[in-house]
């Protein structure tokens, strides 16, 4: 993937891919630290795990579309 010239098939492929990745992060990282906060652990590691996460890639996705409009 890193290697050689992607074909637009394997762009396709690994945007669905990261999305997916993406998507169970979250929902894994948020499970995790609704259960850790209602178990008393205040602040969860995984809450400041998933919105520095967050906070990183629609930072980097602003970026992005800023420069390539």
């Amino acid at each position: 993937m890193f290697f050689r010239k992607m074909t637009n098939r394997e762009k396709v492929s690994a945007e669905k891919a990261a999305g997916q990745a993406f998507t169970f992060y979250v929902l894994a990282l948020g499970g995790h630290a609704l259960y850790s906060f209602i178990q008393g652990d205040r602040p969860p590691a995984t809450f400041v795990i998933l919105m520095a996460g967050l906070l990183v890639f629609f930072a980097a996705d602003w970026l992005f579309n800023k420069r390539h409009p």
